[in-house]
């Protein structure tokens, strides 16, 4: 880089500011609608705001949605052109949409005036973000709450069994339940939930999952771990599906997102002026742009590679008028343009591999040739003239000339630099279901079987929670009653009679009472006194004197009057250990106790893996400290429990399954089997030790890098040039160059020697 354009860099003016584009995204739930404005700034996604709101029926999809668009949007001084839908999987039939479906799709972005860009199964795009952040294929039960509707997905190794959807009744855990019972195919579900709910409190009903019966009926291997996904996560994953094809480099880390409740209006009346004239340009422009936009679109999803799993990432012309028109337009071309007309839709993978190519030219920075000019004429060289006699005859000349030499002959064949390029990996995946069998002595890799190794060990813990519960306690409420007898019989009363006050409040007798008959001549009645206490505690039996009461069994000419009144009622509400608390301080020792399990195991096979989810319980011993309904803060449980499970070699199941992968791996990359993951996923457990299990083998390909070209390209440049030229190239995502020794800024450079220059290749 030369000086001026060195200054020219700090110039705070004139430079061109990169040009984001923006987009829409649209995810319909069974219930709700919920809105993304959405960019990528460099290689980032930028999630900038959402909003969602309820819709009752299909007709007023478009009327929310567009409502919707406006929030996100507010006040910002852009016009997006493009939306992308997340649909539910009850849309699509063989991952494509269904027909009256595609109409409501067609309709609405016909009404919106947007471009559409794709459509991508609301369960797919959550697996594909799961595996993103994870960093690993996800194995979960995903359970979506609705107001009035439950959406359960089972996902294993990355890979969607089946999604159902069930009205949800007044017991989550067993709305839950229902639906996973129809999951028939599947012998032991994945012992882990996650659950989502843009609106609900999510805390709440984790803590009342926590304590469902899960075992009853399931078929979990132990009581599965719930967990809570972030807020917005559905739209958060629509957004990134489109962004993973737009550009295969994409990065997204989740974070809290700004939501909208409304469409912003605070706009003074000339703004709204401006804005409403912007409107109605717009509007036009894009209603003369429709047609051609769709074709574009159809277009390049058709040149586009697609590698990998389908996610149900499905580009779709949902702006197509109507079946007839595309049966016109059939008619006046050949069969063959035509063979596939009849598809509305295209599976797109969101894979590794980018979906969408920028392409950029770059220019070879050319260093000028010098050439020795033509001898015009045999002068011999003298030093005379071009220096004065007297400078010639002294030594300083020579001594200045061999430092100037030595310095630069120092900065040829001294300087040394270790440039480290940063290249992008390709993922390479292969699973397979294997069989850990403690009867096989070697490895079958036809059939897919490993030796395996019983284990069994005992432990015992402990742990303590906080009770929940709530119960009133205290005294009831004591007093004295007239018994008197109207009757000319007498009158026997058993301890334990109840007596009933016109307020509901309920006594017993504390005594058995007899009263003699009253004769009819008499003028007095025959009367008993005894004591009675209050059935139920609290002041509200505290009642005053001369308060008459109803005899149970009595007849109706027995009266009961109180004598003075009565007292002793109270009561106050306290903390108490509930059947809910219990449960869930089992299901938490449980899980610790399995990982202490798995860890001691793991410390006697050395070199072998043992699977916590594949590790069966029974449970020997288990005492809390308090009942149920015992008044506590706190409370703890001790418990001792069995653990056993079968262990495998890990390098047997990486022989197994990284024979799959070996032949697949591309010219220009190279594999490792050093740097590899293996990952199991339980299916059964038998009970002579069996285990079965789906192995997934994930590879890191490394791109072959052209040392001695890369050093020939870099070799007297810049550190920044060099940078910049091994950024350009292919599947490098950057570098660290480090040069010794060090020098001021202006003369660093790399050597102009190859041999002095080391070149390492990693991942970042």
């Amino acid at each position: 880089m030369s000086f001026i354009n060195k200054l020219s860099a700090f110039i705070p003016f004139g430079k061109k500011e990169e040009q984001l584009e923006y987009y829409f995204a649209l995810n319909i739930g069974n219930e709700e609608l919920t809105a993304a404005l959405w960019t990528i700034e460099g290689k980032q996604l930028k999630i900038l705001e959402t909003a969602s709101d309820k819709y009752l029926s299909t007709s007023e999809i478009a009327v929310v949605a567009d409502k919707l668009l406006d929030a996100v949007l507010g006040i910002r001084e852009i016009e997006p052109q493009k939306i992308l839908f997340g649909v539910p999987s009850s849309w699509l039939r063989d991952d494509n949409l269904k027909d009256e479906f595609l109409k409501i799709l067609r309709g609405l972005v016909k009404e919106l005036e947007l471009t559409p860009m794709a459509y991508v199964a609301s369960a797919n795009a959550l697996i594909h973000l799961l595996e993103k952040l994870e960093g690993v294929p996800t194995t979960a039960i995903l359970a979506g709450f609705e107001p009035s509707h439950l959406t359960v997905a089972v996902v294993r190794a990355g890979k969607l069994d089946g999604v159902k959807v069930v009205q949800r009744g007044e017991i989550s855990g067993s709305d839950l339940e229902k639906a996973l019972l129809t999951f028939t195919s599947i012998e032991t579900l994945p012992s882990k939930i996650l659950i989502f709910d843009s609106n609900a409190n999510l805390d709440k009903l984790k803590t009342q999952l926590l304590s469902f019966s899960w075992m009853s009926k399931l078929s979990f291997l132990h009581f599965p771990k719930i967990e809570v996904l972030s807020q917005d996560t559905e739209i958060k994953s629509v957004c990134l599906a489109g962004a993973s094809e737009l550009n295969v480099n994409v990065v997204y880390t989740d974070q809290p997102i700004k939501k909208s409740v409304g469409k912003q209006s605070d706009l003074s009346s000339e703004e709204e002026e401006i804005n409403e004239l912007d409107d109605h340009k717009v509007g036009k422009a894009a209603g003369d742009q429709e047609t051609k936009d769709s074709e574009i679109l159809k277009t390049d999803s058709d040149d586009i590679p697609v590698e990998g799993d389908n996610f149900g990432f499905v580009v779709g012309d949902v702006s197509t008028q109507t079946s007839e028109d595309l049966d016109v337009a059939k008619d006046e071309y050949s069969e063959e343009n035509f063979k596939d007309s009849d598809i509305l839709e295209k599976d797109l993978s969101i894979s590794e591999e980018p979906g969408l190519l920028e392409t950029e030219d770059f220019e070879e920075d050319v260093e000028p040739s010098f050439q020795i000019p033509e001898k015009t004429h045999s002068k011999k060289f003298n030093l005379t003239n071009f220096f004065p006699k007297k400078i010639v005859k002294s030594p300083i000349l020579f001594i200045t000339i061999a430092l100037i030499i030595t310095i630069i002959a120092g900065y040829i064949f001294i300087p040394k630099a270790v440039v480290k390029i940063f290249v992008e990996p390709k993922i390479l995946e292969k699973d397979a279901q294997v069989i850990a069998d403690p009867a096989q002595k070697t490895v079958d890799e036809n059939a897919k079987v490993i030796p395996g190794q019983v284990t069994i060990v005992e432990v015992s813990g402990s742990a303590q929670d906080s009770a929940t519960g709530q119960r009133q306690i205290g005294d009831p409420a004591k007093g004295t009653v007239k018994v008197i007898n109207n009757t000319n019989q007498s009158q026997s009363f058993s301890r334990g009679s109840t007596i009933t006050s016109s307020s509901g409040e309920k006594f017993t007798l504390d005594t058995t009472v007899n009263i003699a008959s009253t004769s009819a001549v008499s003028e007095s009645k025959s009367t008993a006194t005894v004591n009675v206490t209050a059935v139920n505690i609290g002041a509200d039996g505290n009642l005053p004197s001369g308060t008459q009461f109803n005899l149970t069994g009595g007849s109706s000419q027995v009266a009961v009057v109180s004598e003075g009144n009565f007292s002793g009622g109270t009561s106050k509400q306290v903390t108490v250990v509930s059947s809910d608390d219990q449960k869930r301080l089992l299901a938490k020792l449980s899980s610790d106790l399995r990982l202490q399990a798995q860890q001691q195991l793991q410390g006697k096979l050395v070199g072998k893996k043992i699977l916590q989810e594949a590790l069966s319980e029974e449970i020997l011993k288990k005492s809390y400290n308090k009942n149920i309904s015992d008044q506590a803060s706190n409370f703890s449980l001790s418990m001792s429990a069995r653990y056993k499970g079968t262990a495998f070699d890990d390098a047997d199941l990486r022989l197994i399954v990284s024979k799959l992968v070996t032949t697949q791996v591309p010219d220009q990359f190279q594999l490792d089997l050093s740097d590899t993951e293996t990952q199991a996923d339980v299916s059964k457990l038998d009970k002579d030790g069996k285990l079965f299990f789906l192995a997934r083998f994930k590879a890191k390909l490394i791109p072959k890098i052209d040392m001695e070209k890369v050093k020939n390209q870099i070799k007297g440049k810049t550190p920044l040039e060099a940078a910049e030229t091994v950024k350009g190239m292919e599947n490098v995502l950057g570098s660290d160059i480090s040069i010794k020794p060090v020098l001021p800024a202006f003369l660093q450079r790399l050597p102009f020697l190859t041999k002095n220059i080391t070149i390492e290749v990693g991942l970042k």
